[in-house]
């Protein structure tokens, strides 16, 4: 077998093996979206107290909305049981609405359910009572740039204790694809192009 041919048998199984990365990743991700369980988490509005913690609530910050969740606070009845060196294991269910709600946390791996991401967690010592939460889905990106009349727009929902504003996240062993932000049942894509199309007065 000549030399050529060596080269060429080589090219063909690089480009092989190119190919098949993006395939199983497409795949991964497809079974993903199939066996992952959807969760809905309610946005809290910047009316009813999003600044408790001394931050800007939930806002935009360039392509990403920063969003704060009414379920990102677990009550601690054990202090002992807590280690804040260890990464926590945040447990979730539904309530009688469907939205998210936190059933444990923990800083072993939970092995009963596939419904958990970690997250990072702190208590502040006037109130150490609770565990404030962090989630890595707390930043929806921004595919498209949005103009000043779409972010006063939605800074008026933001600040409406009427709207209703959550986040469609399935979650499955510390995976997680967050499907859509909901304006009031409106897509957030929707919600925009709303704005945009609507003639000024």
């Amino acid at each position: 077998m000549n030399r050529k041919r060596l080269l060429l048998i080589a090219f063909i199984l690089v480009a092989l093996a190119q190919l098949c990365v993006p395939y199983q990743m497409i795949s991964e991700q497809a079974y993903f979206a199939n066996t992952g369980n959807e969760f809905r988490f309610k946005v809290m509005n910047n009316h009813s107290g999003s600044f408790r913690r001394g931050n800007t609530g939930t806002s935009i910050q360039g392509r990403y909305i920063y969003l704060m969740f009414e379920e990102d606070k677990f009550k601690v009845t054990d202090q002992k049981a807590i280690d804040y060196t260890k990464p926590f294991y945040v447990l979730f269910s539904k309530d009688s609405l469907g939205f998210a709600k936190i059933q444990l946390v923990t800083n072993t791996m939970p092995e009963f359910s596939s419904d958990w991401i970690k997250a990072r967690g702190w208590t502040y010592p006037k109130d150490s009572s609770f565990l404030h939460l962090n989630y890595p889905f707390n930043n929806y990106y921004i595919e498209d740039l949005i103009d000043k009349n779409v972010e006063s727009k939605l800074s008026e929902k933001l600040n409406d204790s009427l709207s209703v504003i959550l986040l469609k996240v399935k979650i499955k062993e510390n995976k997680f694809i967050v499907s859509d932000l909901m304006m009031d049942g409106v897509s957030f894509k929707d919600f925009v192009k709303r704005i945009q199309n609507k003639p000024n007065n």
